[in-house]
């Protein structure tokens, strides 16, 4: 029983290390949650389909200062992004690269003839 004990308080030590020494890398790219919400206007089909998967990422990479957008798909579209519910830039491409400097709350937002995504960003500089 101290064996088993003694094993998971060291498995859990080099867990805990593992995880502060990658989270103090700068070099990674930090994923940022896109959303994309159901459309409600349009009325319920009788035929239960799954949902149309869209294939987009955004990625905040600290030592760049910058937002990337990467989308695989055939669709077309804008990306607008906001700091602080002010529009700061966009771009007529959805996949995209944004530069970021200033503190802030910063919102992406993908516009498309058939969806729409958003995500948020709380960026704060050193």
């Amino acid at each position: 029983m101290k064996k088993i004990f003694t094993f998971i308080i060291a498995f859990m030590a080099c867990a805990s290390a593992m995880t502060a020494q990658a989270s103090d890398d700068k070099s990674t790219p930090i994923p940022i949650a896109i959303n994309i919400p159901p459309d409600q206007t349009k009325p319920k089909p009788s035929i239960h389909r799954a949902p149309m998967r869209i294939c987009v990422d955004a990625y905040y990479d600290a030592l760049s200062g910058s937002i990337s957008i990467i989308y695989d798909g055939e669709a077309e579209g804008e990306v607008n992004l906001y700091s602080d519910g002010v529009l700061i830039d966009s771009s007529s491409e959805i996949s995209t690269t944004f530069l970021i400097s200033d503190s802030g709350v910063y919102t992406i937002e993908i516009v498309t003839e058939s969806w729409t995504a958003t995500g948020s960003l709380v960026f704060h500089s050193i």
